[in-house]
């Protein structure tokens, strides 16, 4: 089994944002919402399940709020720059209870038909992995996303207590593990050891 793993190298990062805006759908509006998809979960450490029902009116200022799926925990995050430039323009006249990634496909019929539906969390792993394949990415999927997060957190911060409570860990070897870290240091250690 491939384990997937963070997004290592912040041009990767971009490259994969570029590549969203650029080639990965048609429609410009779609690949608008790729690339927010990419955006917030590298800015934001959301879960995908999470990321996708998300709607405008969980974006307040410069905090997006909601309760998060997997632990109906109460969950505020502070956006950057870039982050909130990229959601105001995107949001434009949405109205507050639109989704930011509606799907395409409106489901039932007659007065049946249920419209404004998010994407699934499967259809944001083929859009991610499509992508990742495309740019040459290894092990790179949805969940890339919120392990970059968390990585990227932690080596700009040095503080690992800060990224188990922003990603609703138990523990810090949970997260250090999550983010790569482990894996990061044995490989290094093995490179110093040098072998015989």
């Amino acid at each position: 089994m491939v384990k997937v793993e963070p997004i290592r190298n912040p041009a990767d990062v971009e490259l994969l944002i570029d590549y969203m805006l650029g080639e990965s759908a048609r429609s410009e509006r779609v690949r608008q919402r790729n690339a927010l998809l990419v955006a917030i979960g590298v800015n934001a450490g959301f879960r995908i399940g999470d990321i996708v029902k998300l709607q405008r009116k969980h974006v307040h200022g410069w905090h997006i709020d909601f309760y998060d799926q997997k632990t109906d925990k109460h969950t505020r995050r502070k956006m950057t720059k870039k982050l909130k430039e990229r959601l105001l323009h995107y949001m434009g006249d949405m109205k507050p209870n639109d989704y930011l990634f509606p799907s395409r496909e409106n489901k039932g019929k007659g007065k049946y038909k249920k419209r404004h539906q998010h994407i699934t969390s499967n259809t944001a792993y083929k859009i991610i992995k499509n992508a990742a394949n495309e740019l040459g990415l290894e092990n790179i999927a949805t969940h890339s996303l919120r392990k970059t997060f968390g990585m990227m957190i932690y080596e700009q911060q040095k503080d690992v207590a800060i990224v188990m409570d922003m990603l609703n860990h138990s523990s810090q070897s949970i997260t250090l593990r999550y983010i790569g870290k482990n894996q990061d240091s044995q490989d290094k250690a093995i490179a110093k050891f040098g072998g015989f």
